[in-house]
Protein backbone atom coordinates (compact mmCIF):
# COMPACT_ATOMS: atom_id res chain seq x y z
CA UNK A 1 0.00 0.00 0.00
CA UNK A 2 2.82 2.36 0.64
CA UNK A 3 4.22 2.45 -2.69
CA UNK A 4 0.97 2.71 -4.73
CA UNK A 5 1.51 5.93 -6.72
CA UNK A 6 -2.63 6.31 -7.47
CA UNK A 7 -5.47 5.50 -5.01
CA UNK A 8 -8.38 4.31 -6.72
CA UNK A 9 -12.37 6.05 -6.18
CA UNK A 10 -14.07 3.56 -4.19
CA UNK A 11 -17.36 4.83 -5.63
CA UNK A 12 -15.77 5.01 -9.35
CA UNK A 13 -13.78 2.28 -10.70
CA UNK A 14 -12.10 4.73 -13.13
CA UNK A 15 -11.32 7.42 -11.07
CA UNK A 16 -8.19 7.64 -8.99
CA UNK A 17 -6.23 10.11 -6.78
CA UNK A 18 -3.14 10.99 -6.29
CA UNK A 19 -1.73 9.74 -2.86
CA UNK A 20 0.20 12.56 -0.46
CA UNK A 21 3.83 12.41 -0.74
CA UNK A 22 3.93 10.02 -4.09
CA UNK A 23 7.23 10.85 -5.24
CA UNK A 24 8.85 9.40 -2.10
CA UNK A 25 7.37 6.06 -2.87
CA UNK A 26 9.97 3.67 -4.89
CA UNK A 27 6.91 2.83 -7.41
CA UNK A 28 7.29 6.86 -8.87
CA UNK A 29 10.94 5.94 -8.77
CA UNK A 30 10.43 3.56 -11.46
CA UNK A 31 9.02 5.61 -13.99
CA UNK A 32 10.02 7.27 -16.43
CA UNK A 33 10.88 10.76 -16.71
CA UNK A 34 7.61 12.22 -18.66
CA UNK A 35 5.28 9.79 -16.47
CA UNK A 36 6.84 11.31 -13.74
CA UNK A 37 6.25 15.17 -14.94
CA UNK A 38 2.59 14.01 -16.00
CA UNK A 39 2.10 13.10 -12.27
CA UNK A 40 3.71 15.68 -10.41
CA UNK A 41 1.91 18.40 -12.49
CA UNK A 42 -1.41 16.38 -11.49
CA UNK A 43 -0.48 15.81 -7.77
CA UNK A 44 0.49 19.45 -7.21
CA UNK A 45 -2.53 20.94 -9.22
CA UNK A 46 -5.05 18.53 -7.30
CA UNK A 47 -3.29 19.28 -3.77
CA UNK A 48 -2.31 22.63 -4.07
CA UNK A 49 -4.52 24.62 -6.45
CA UNK A 50 -8.30 22.18 -7.23
CA UNK A 51 -9.46 22.46 -3.51
CA UNK A 52 -8.23 25.82 -2.71
CA UNK A 53 -11.92 27.29 -2.95
CA UNK A 54 -12.96 24.77 -0.98
CA UNK A 55 -10.50 24.85 1.66
CA UNK A 56 -10.94 28.77 2.16
CA UNK A 57 -14.72 28.23 2.57
CA UNK A 58 -14.28 25.79 5.42
CA UNK A 59 -12.04 27.48 6.75
CA UNK A 60 -13.69 30.94 7.74
CA UNK A 61 -16.56 28.85 8.58
CA UNK A 62 -15.02 26.89 10.76
CA UNK A 63 -11.94 28.82 12.39
CA UNK A 64 -13.91 32.12 13.43
CA UNK A 65 -16.41 29.59 16.01
CA UNK A 66 -12.86 28.13 17.24
CA UNK A 67 -11.33 32.02 17.79
CA UNK A 68 -14.73 33.11 19.12
CA UNK A 69 -14.75 30.38 21.98
CA UNK A 70 -11.56 31.43 23.75
CA UNK A 71 -9.63 34.36 24.63
CA UNK A 72 -6.10 32.21 24.21
CA UNK A 73 -3.99 33.83 21.34
CA UNK A 74 -4.40 30.96 18.29
CA UNK A 75 -1.15 29.80 16.08
CA UNK A 76 -1.65 28.51 12.69
CA UNK A 77 1.27 25.73 11.75
CA UNK A 78 1.99 26.51 8.47
CA UNK A 79 4.63 24.76 7.87
CA UNK A 80 6.32 23.28 4.76
CA UNK A 81 4.00 22.87 1.64
CA UNK A 82 0.35 24.63 2.38
CA UNK A 83 -1.95 25.73 0.32
CA UNK A 84 -2.01 28.81 -1.57
CA UNK A 85 -5.30 30.34 0.43
CA UNK A 86 -3.57 29.49 3.83
CA UNK A 87 -1.84 32.86 4.83
CA UNK A 88 -4.35 35.28 3.14
CA UNK A 89 -7.03 33.43 5.32
CA UNK A 90 -4.24 33.43 8.62
CA UNK A 91 -4.19 37.09 7.78
CA UNK A 92 -7.86 37.77 7.25
CA UNK A 93 -8.95 36.33 10.93
CA UNK A 94 -5.52 37.55 13.02
CA UNK A 95 -4.15 34.32 13.63
CA UNK A 96 -0.36 34.02 14.07
CA UNK A 97 2.12 32.09 12.13
CA UNK A 98 4.47 29.24 13.16
CA UNK A 99 7.88 29.74 11.59
CA UNK A 100 10.85 27.37 12.08
CA UNK A 101 14.46 28.00 10.61
CA UNK A 102 14.88 24.64 8.75
CA UNK A 103 11.69 25.05 7.48
CA UNK A 104 11.41 28.29 5.58
CA UNK A 105 8.06 29.10 4.00
CA UNK A 106 10.51 31.26 1.32
CA UNK A 107 10.71 28.60 -1.56
CA UNK A 108 13.91 30.30 -2.55
CA UNK A 109 15.76 29.57 1.30
CA UNK A 110 16.93 26.54 2.79
CA UNK A 111 16.86 28.57 6.27
CA UNK A 112 15.26 31.00 7.30
CA UNK A 113 15.91 34.20 8.20
CA UNK A 114 14.50 35.20 11.88
CA UNK A 115 15.65 38.72 11.54
CA UNK A 116 13.20 39.07 8.23
CA UNK A 117 10.02 37.10 10.12
CA UNK A 118 6.86 39.26 10.57
CA UNK A 119 5.50 40.23 13.83
CA UNK A 120 2.03 37.77 13.63
CA UNK A 121 4.88 34.79 13.88
CA UNK A 122 5.80 32.68 16.95
CA UNK A 123 9.65 31.67 15.72
CA UNK A 124 11.53 28.64 17.22
CA UNK A 125 14.82 26.91 16.19
CA UNK A 126 13.15 23.47 16.71
CA UNK A 127 9.96 22.17 17.92
CA UNK A 128 8.67 19.00 19.12
CA UNK A 129 7.99 17.26 16.21
CA UNK A 130 11.15 17.86 14.84
CA UNK A 131 15.54 16.78 16.15
CA UNK A 132 16.35 19.60 18.65
CA UNK A 133 19.27 22.13 17.51
CA UNK A 134 22.22 19.62 18.98
CA UNK A 135 20.80 16.69 16.81
CA UNK A 136 19.91 18.73 13.77
CA UNK A 137 23.26 20.36 13.66
CA UNK A 138 24.76 16.36 13.69
CA UNK A 139 22.50 14.91 11.38
CA UNK A 140 24.08 16.42 7.88
CA UNK A 141 27.84 17.35 7.54
CA UNK A 142 27.22 19.28 4.05
CA UNK A 143 24.14 21.16 5.12
CA UNK A 144 26.10 21.81 8.79
CA UNK A 145 28.39 23.90 6.18
CA UNK A 146 26.10 25.84 4.17
CA UNK A 147 24.06 26.87 7.70
CA UNK A 148 27.54 28.02 8.58
CA UNK A 149 28.22 30.00 5.40
CA UNK A 150 25.04 31.46 4.74
CA UNK A 151 23.18 31.84 8.37
CA UNK A 152 26.67 32.79 10.01
CA UNK A 153 28.45 34.21 7.76
CA UNK A 154 31.40 32.40 8.20
CA UNK A 155 33.87 30.34 5.92
CA UNK A 156 35.58 28.41 8.45
CA UNK A 157 34.96 24.91 9.03
CA UNK A 158 32.18 24.55 11.27
CA UNK A 159 32.51 22.66 14.32
CA UNK A 160 30.49 18.89 14.44
CA UNK A 161 28.72 19.69 17.19
CA UNK A 162 26.55 22.90 18.28
CA UNK A 163 29.05 24.13 20.96
CA UNK A 164 27.29 26.46 23.40
CA UNK A 165 28.68 29.63 21.33
CA UNK A 166 26.62 28.75 18.24
CA UNK A 167 23.62 27.44 20.53
CA UNK A 168 23.77 31.04 22.19
CA UNK A 169 24.15 32.86 18.28
CA UNK A 170 21.03 30.69 16.99
CA UNK A 171 18.67 31.76 20.09
CA UNK A 172 19.83 35.13 19.77
CA UNK A 173 18.75 35.69 16.25
CA UNK A 174 15.51 34.25 17.63
CA UNK A 175 15.08 36.30 20.71
CA UNK A 176 16.32 39.32 18.85
CA UNK A 177 13.35 38.90 15.63
CA UNK A 178 10.32 40.85 15.06
CA UNK A 179 8.09 37.93 16.22
CA UNK A 180 5.40 38.62 18.25
CA UNK A 181 6.89 35.57 20.27
CA UNK A 182 10.02 33.28 20.24
CA UNK A 183 9.50 30.18 22.53
CA UNK A 184 12.19 27.35 22.90
CA UNK A 185 12.28 23.64 23.43
CA UNK A 186 13.97 23.48 26.75
CA UNK A 187 16.72 20.71 25.24
CA UNK A 188 17.63 23.91 23.03
CA UNK A 189 18.08 26.03 25.91
CA UNK A 190 20.77 23.75 28.02
CA UNK A 191 22.65 23.86 24.86
CA UNK A 192 23.97 27.07 25.57
CA UNK A 193 26.33 25.58 28.62
CA UNK A 194 27.94 22.42 27.99
CA UNK A 195 27.95 20.85 31.28
CA UNK A 196 24.04 19.86 29.98
CA UNK A 197 25.31 18.10 26.58
CA UNK A 198 26.55 14.82 27.31
CA UNK A 199 23.29 12.99 26.49
CA UNK A 200 23.48 12.11 22.88
CA UNK A 201 21.84 14.55 20.97
CA UNK A 202 19.39 12.00 19.44
CA UNK A 203 17.96 10.74 22.55
CA UNK A 204 16.84 14.88 22.93
CA UNK A 205 13.95 14.65 20.61
CA UNK A 206 10.24 14.34 22.42
CA UNK A 207 8.21 13.16 19.28
CA UNK A 208 8.89 11.62 15.34
CA UNK A 209 5.92 11.58 13.24
CA UNK A 210 7.23 9.10 10.83
CA UNK A 211 7.72 6.71 13.53
CA UNK A 212 4.83 5.25 15.54
CA UNK A 213 7.20 3.60 17.90
CA UNK A 214 8.51 7.09 19.12
CA UNK A 215 6.35 9.12 20.95
CA UNK A 216 6.53 11.66 23.33
CA UNK A 217 9.54 9.62 25.84
CA UNK A 218 11.94 12.12 26.39
CA UNK A 219 12.59 13.23 29.80
CA UNK A 220 15.18 15.54 30.51
CA UNK A 221 17.88 14.53 32.33
CA UNK A 222 17.95 17.51 34.71
CA UNK A 223 16.38 18.08 37.53
CA UNK A 224 13.98 21.39 37.81
CA UNK A 225 15.87 22.30 41.41
CA UNK A 226 19.33 21.90 39.92
CA UNK A 227 18.44 24.19 36.97
CA UNK A 228 16.48 26.97 39.48
CA UNK A 229 20.26 26.70 41.50
CA UNK A 230 22.31 27.20 38.48
CA UNK A 231 23.02 31.20 38.25
CA UNK A 232 24.75 30.93 35.40
CA UNK A 233 22.80 29.50 32.69
CA UNK A 234 19.77 31.53 34.13
CA UNK A 235 21.89 34.82 33.66
CA UNK A 236 22.81 33.91 30.43
CA UNK A 237 19.49 33.71 29.28
CA UNK A 238 18.29 36.63 31.58
CA UNK A 239 21.07 38.65 29.24
CA UNK A 240 19.42 37.41 26.24
CA UNK A 241 16.14 38.85 26.91
CA UNK A 242 17.18 41.83 28.10
CA UNK A 243 19.30 42.65 25.42
CA UNK A 244 16.61 41.83 22.96
CA UNK A 245 14.16 44.28 24.50
CA UNK A 246 11.68 41.58 24.90
CA UNK A 247 12.29 41.88 28.99
CA UNK A 248 9.35 43.68 30.71
CA UNK A 249 10.23 47.06 31.85
CA UNK A 250 13.05 46.90 35.30
CA UNK A 251 11.56 48.93 38.75
CA UNK A 252 14.58 50.35 39.60
CA UNK A 253 14.67 50.81 43.23
CA UNK A 254 13.92 53.58 43.93
CA UNK A 255 10.28 53.14 41.44
CA UNK A 256 10.17 50.22 44.24
CA UNK A 257 10.54 51.98 46.85
CA UNK A 258 8.08 54.58 46.06
CA UNK A 259 5.75 52.38 45.18
CA UNK A 260 5.53 50.65 48.18
CA UNK A 261 4.94 53.90 50.37
CA UNK A 262 2.04 54.27 47.72
CA UNK A 263 0.67 51.08 48.77
CA UNK A 264 1.06 51.53 51.99
CA UNK A 265 -0.74 54.93 52.43
CA UNK A 266 -3.58 53.19 49.95
CA UNK A 267 -4.40 50.80 52.71
CA UNK A 268 -3.35 53.38 55.64
CA UNK A 269 -6.73 55.55 54.09
CA UNK A 270 -8.81 53.04 54.06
Amino acid sequence: MQNIVLIRDPEHDKSFYPRFNLEDTSSFRDLDDHSKNVLKRLYYDYYFHRQDKLWRQNALKTLPALLNSSDMLACGEDLGLIPACVHPVMQELGLIGLRIQRMPSEPDLEFGIPSQYSYMTVCAPSCHDCSTLRAWWEEDEERRHRFFKSVIGSDDLPPSQCVPDLAHLIIRQHIESPSMWAIFPLQDLLALKEEYMTRPATEETINDPTNPKHYWRYRVHVTMESLIKDKELKTTIKDLIQGSGRSYPHIGEAERQLSLETAALALGKQ
